[in-house]
C-alpha cells in the first residue's frame, strides 16, 4: 500500500490526489515512458516531505486545477500544496495507474487516523519536458 502525507481538511485532500507513490504506469512507447518516469519524479519528490523537491517537479508555469481551485505557476503552486507537507496527515492509497491518452492518471482514496477512508479522487498530468505542465484533479 502507498502512503503519502495530506492536509487535514477532507476537501483540500481531494484536490491533492496527484502526488501519490504508485509504480509507473506501463508505458506503450517512449513519450509515455517520459511522462511516465516525470510523474514518478513528482510523486517521489512528494513522498520525500521536501516541498521544494516536489515545487520543482513542475514547468515554471504550470496549472493546478480542482474542485474549484486554480494555481497557476511554482509560487502559487507551493500555497496551494504547503499544508500537504505537515507531520502526522493521512496516508494516500492508490486504486489505480495508467495512461490516459497522452496523460497520466492516477485514482487515490485517502485512509485517515480514525481508521476511515475517502474515495476517490482522480487526477490526469500533462508533462512537457520533463516537468508536470498541467494537473486537474476531480473527487
Amino acid at each position: 500500500m502507498a502512503k503519502g502525507r495530506l492536509a487535514g481538511v477532507v476537501g483540500a485532500m481531494l484536490l491533492m490526489a496527484g502526488p501519490v507513490m504508485a509504480p509507473a504506469p506501463t508505458a506503450a512507447n517512449t513519450d509515455d515512458a517520459a511522462a511516465a518516469s516525470a510523474v514518478q519524479r513528482h510523486v517521489d519528490a512528494y513522498e520525500s516531505g521536501s516541498l521544494d523537491a516536489f515545487v520543482a517537479t513542475f514547468t515554471p508555469d504550470a496549472t493546478v486545477v480542482g474542485n474549484g481551485m486554480i494555481a497557476k505557476g511554482r509560487s502559487q503552486i507551493r500555497a496551494l500544496y504547503a499544508a500537504n507537507f505537515v507531520p502526522d496527515a493521512p496516508t494516500i492509497r492508490i486504486t489505480e495507474s495508467g495512461m490516459n491518452g497522452e496523460k497520466v492518471y492516477l485514482r487515490v482514496a485517502y485512509d485517515l487516523d480514525d481508521g476511515s477512508s475517502v474515495c476517490c479522487s482522480y487526477s490526469e498530468y500533462t508533462v512537457r519536458n520533463g516537468k508536470i505542465a498541467y494537473l486537474v484533479a476531480v473527487g
